[in-house]
């Protein structure tokens, strides 16, 4: 029986499995929310759990996009009859919108998560190349192990 290499078992852990395609059952809106969202994280960002996530995040965004739209057509009107619909509108989009910017940062697709602190930027810069899991093997020649 041949004997398979210990490298053909490793199996690379990613967080998720590429860019993930808009669900069935998203409108119009909904899908382009989606592609927005994961065209600006990384390649293998989501995993099923971020997808529930963003599942939510593209309603809560669809809902606002719809709500932005009829605030518009309701200042475009101009009727004094209508500004208390105008105000409970605005209220229900700034919960909406807060919602929507909690579930971006659970996702980690704000521009803010990508940011290094000023006070970790040089520490960073000053962290070693090798890390101390990394193990390399030292090669020695044939002659010097006799």
């Amino acid at each position: 029986m041949a004997r398979r290499s210990a490298s053909s078992q490793v199996t690379p852990i990613v967080p998720g499995h590429g860019r993930p395609t808009p669900p069935r059952g998203l409108d119009a809106i909904e899908k382009r929310i989606w592609r927005d969202v994961v065209d600006a994280l990384p390649d293998h960002w989501l995993d099923p759990a971020g997808q529930l996530i963003l599942r939510r995040l593209v309603a809560q965004a669809a809902i606002a996009e719809r709500r932005e739209a009829r605030l518009r057509q309701l200042r475009a009107q101009g009727s004094i009859d209508e500004e208390e619909q105008i105000d409970a509108l605005a209220a229900l989009h700034s919960v909406t919108a807060k919602t929507v910017a909690y579930l971006l940062t659970q996702l980690r697709a704000t521009p803010r998560s990508r940011m290094v602190a000023r006070t970790a930027g040089p520490l960073v810069e000053q962290a070693p190349t090798t890390r101390p899991w990394d193990i390399k093997a030292r090669v020695q020649s044939p002659a010097a192990t006799h």
